[in-house]
């Protein structure tokens, strides 16, 4: 990643598979869900990843299954918050936004409640801004709708879409940073391959969430350790 002279005016992040790794959690929710359905075959776990960033009712759908799930996979989600855990770095990421001034949110596919909810399990509540879920908005993404209300309520607002920054891991992130006009970073730790994340072309890709401190918080400005 090549950093930028100055840092941005706000960064927004997605959730799952960027600042929290959910893998498991979302393993046992939907295997959950597949269960109560009666399918007897596995559960196509793989498949279900590659809908990530949209709400979870739109990705029940395309199993097959009714919004009348969404609650089981919700409770199943919430039961087993023990798998949530913050992506290695992510910490140090935030703790070095919030010491530089740079106010922070999240837009996710995720419902706010749910959102909230593993962000406090992680940890990572308290050094955000803001939390934007699908269910706030009436376009989910790849529309522009999430990230805009997002910039919309954060400190400072509001804050030009030039100036943003906006972190995700998913092909509807990408697009949904690129409908609102804002520079997209591609996490390549999450659910995604690197061939993925790169046909999207976006504006640049981080191999590890330490790779974002260069990106978003020049050296001057750093003032927590991340070693």
């Amino acid at each position: 990643m090549t950093p930028p002279n100055t840092s941005p005016s706000a960064v927004v992040f997605d959730l799952d598979g960027v600042l929290l790794n959910t893998t498991e959690n979302m393993r046992h929710a939907f295997g959950s869900v597949w269960a109560a359905a009666g399918r007897a075959e596995p559960p196509p776990f793989t498949t279900f990843l590659e809908h990530m960033g949209a709400p979870l009712h739109v990705i029940l759908e395309k199993f097959g299954l009714g919004a009348d799930y969404a609650p089981v996979y919700a409770a199943a989600s919430t039961a087993r918050l023990d798998l949530v855990h913050p992506y290695p770095g992510i910490v140090e990421v935030l703790s070095a936004l919030r010491a530089a001034g740079v106010p922070t949110g999240v837009a996710t596919g995720k419902s706010r409640q749910r959102a909230v909810e593993a962000l406090r399990s992680g940890g990572l509540y308290e050094l955000l801004d803001v939390v934007v879920g699908s269910d706030q908005v009436r376009l989910p993404k790849p529309d522009a709708e999430i990230l805009r209300t997002a910039l919309s309520l954060l400190p400072g607002a509001p804050v030009p879409a030039e100036r943003a920054v906006f972190i995700g891991d998913s092909v509807l992130d990408l697009r949904c940073g690129h409908a609102a006009r804002v520079p997209t970073i591609a996490a390549c730790w999450g659910q995604s391959t690197r061939e993925t994340l790169l046909a999207e072309r976006p504006g640049s890709l981080a191999e590890g969430p330490l790779d974002l401190l260069a990106a978003l918080v020049p050296a001057a400005d750093r003032q927590v350790s991340v070693g």
